[in-house]
């Protein structure tokens, strides 16, 4: 635990409470209070071993102003084929977003409004499964996020498409933004979280909380872009619970930031679930990405799959802890974990940490992982056959991340996601050839 400055006090961090819903505020100075016993997380706590955040503890950020910049241009940033919401720092702006078509049994809308329409009807109190300094901060305050309830044995045929982009007024805002997804029995979705910095040489802090339940037979796609600016902090944990027989996939593309940390929880509470986490980071120059996640299997008869893989160039850094946890109860369990990683400098790093935790005898779990570079025999082949050294590492790098994208089921957003990556990729490969 690390003493809070100033700008973390608990008058400052009062004042800047949404007053809003008052059904809330109860709840929200318990998260307050029990973030200031908290405090931020240091190098001492072992789920924080390899990640200093004292560039976020020890600086000062403020909520920005709402964006009056309507007329922004998001051609750019635009998937075809999606319903789109979108956010510019932390406000929702409904007139760049199409919501339009969704039919009304489909409810989404933005976190803020839907609380301020349904008050306690909505169970954004439930205790997280995983409760962090962070996730405790962003309960105490959050001013919006989307809310998502997709109704009983309905198909949403057209994913969701949650643009978030940021373009700070000022330097050091930041954002404490809440995401609600809600399947019922039977029903079908997917949905992309997107999280791009329009500014680059601001600073920003985004903090992201997303509380997830998938009902009795329901499956849900999550994709995620996290490409913030180099000046940022990005701070994500996602929690996921799900009912009997549901699956759900979450694929992860982590590539932007200064500092960027995911913790992803799945819960498999039902017989017969499962879940598939998948994940591709690829830091560069001084960036560090850390990918926490943990699979929580509470029942029998349940299969989970973590695939996660790095690409770890110039002085960054990675963490990858992932963690398969199997109850006494959860007979019949077949969990399995990977994860494989490149490195393309020597000044890179990459800590890596799997973990099981097993209380029955009657399961089939594995984990592995590997760290390494490219094949020397294989690029000289190449390189001998016509084809430029840049050109045969990006061939070969897209190969080894190929595995991830081939196990996504929507071709314009796996598209959508590796052109992003490719590009980076690209742009570290040439640099460090030139």
């Amino acid at each position: 635990m690390t003493v809070l400055d100033a700008g973390w006090s608990e008058a400052r961090l009062r004042g800047l409470q949404d007053k809003n819903n008052c059904f809330l505020q109860e709840w929200r100075h318990k998260q307050l209070k029990k973030f200031l016993l908290m405090g931020f997380p240091d190098r001492k706590i072992e789920n924080w071993k390899y990640t200093d955040v004292t560039q976020i503890a020890s600086q000062t950020f403020s909520f920005d102003r709402i964006a009056d910049d309507i007329g922004f241009n998001i051609e750019d940033f635009i998937i075809e084929g999606t319903h789109r919401m979108v956010f510019i720092n932390g406000y929702f702006v409904p007139a760049l977003s199409t919501l339009t078509k969704l039919i009304p049994k489909v409810q989404l809308a933005s976190l803020k409004a839907i609380l301020k329409e349904k008050r306690g009807k909505i169970r954004i109190t439930d205790n997280l499964s995983s409760q962090t300094a962070f996730s405790l901060l962003n309960g105490s305050l959050f001013r919006d996020g989307m809310f998502l309830y997709v109704p009983k044995n309905f198909q949403l045929e057209e994913p969701i498409h949650l643009l978030y982009l940021m373009k700070p007024n000022f330097p050091l805002s930041m954002t404490q933004t809440r995401h609600l997804i809600f399947l019922d029995e039977n029903a079908n979705a997917s949905f992309i979280e997107e999280y791009r910095g329009v500014s680059s040489t601001m600073t920003y802090f985004n903090n992201i909380v997303t509380q997830i339940k998938v009902g009795d037979s329901a499956n849900l796609v999550l994709y995620k872009l996290q490409e913030e600016n180099s000046f940022s902090f990005h701070i994500a944990n996602t929690q996921i619970n799900q009912a009997q027989n549901s699956q759900v996939t979450a694929c992860h593309f982590l590539l932007g930031g200064a500092l960027g940390r995911e913790d992803l929880h799945c819960a498999l509470k039902g017989h017969g679930a499962s879940c598939r986490l998948l994940g591709l980071y690829h830091p560069q120059n001084t960036q560090h990405i850390d990918s926490h996640t943990c699979v929580d299997h509470r029942v029998s008869e349940c299969e989970s799959q973590q695939l996660y893989k790095g690409i770890i160039g110039d002085d960054s850094k990675a963490v990858f802890n992932g963690k398969i946890f199997v109850h006494k109860g959860a007979s019949k369990t077949i969990a399995r974990q990977t994860n494989k990683n490149l490195i393309f400098s020597d000044k890179a790093e990459v800590n890596v940490k799997p973990e099981i935790e097993i209380y029955n005898d009657d399961v089939v779990c594995t984990h592995g992982a590997t760290i390494g570079h490219l094949n020397d025999d294989t690029l000289f082949y190449l390189c001998s056959r016509g084809i430029d050294r840049i050109a045969a590492k990006h061939l070969l790098t897209c190969a080894f991340s190929s595995e991830i994208v081939e196990k996504l089921p929507h071709r314009i957003i796996t598209e959508h996601l590796y052109a992003r990556f490719t590009k980076k990729l690209g742009v570290m490969l040439s640099g460090a050839l030139s």
